[in-house]
């Protein structure tokens, strides 16, 4: 595999881990109920998502931080969902929580781990497929 994919893939599964960590932490749950929820999994498949996206914006020549900031985006809703789907296993599914208050418990909790994350997949992203091109 390239360098840049790699790249790109280990800094989504990074910041998708850390920022679901962040925004739900595991602790006191059952880690083999959870297991196709848990961050390293959640944090695969946006990974071969982006990658696929960035050699569709690679052919098109499309410029980096364009390429960068629709992936953030892209990767921020991924992010809002995971948080949504793992309080809701982790937490409403025990109790009687209607999909309104989950998502009012879900927004506060995720506003500022998505908005760290987001900014950092952001930079370090745009850092890496500048990278990527200048050795062209």
């Amino acid at each position: 595999m390239p360098r840049k994919p790699l790249l790109i893939f280990l800094l989504t599964l990074f910041l998708t881990v850390l920022q679901v960590q962040w925004a739900a932490p595991a602790d006191g749950y059952d880690a083999e109920a959870l297991s196709l929820l848990s961050p390293e999994v959640l944090g695969a498949y946006p990974g071969v998502l982006l990658l696929f996206l960035q050699a569709v914006f690679a052919r098109r020549a499309m410029p980096v931080a364009r390429q960068a900031a629709l992936c953030t985006g892209l990767l921020a809703v991924y992010w809002l969902l995971a948080n949504y789907v793992t309080f809701d296993v982790r937490v409403a599914s025990w109790s009687t929580f209607s999909p309104l208050e989950i998502w009012m418990h879900v927004l506060p909790a995720s506003v500022i781990s998505i908005a760290v994350c987001g900014a950092a997949y952001f930079g370090v992203s745009c850092f890496i497929l500048r990278q990527g091109s200048a050795r062209k």
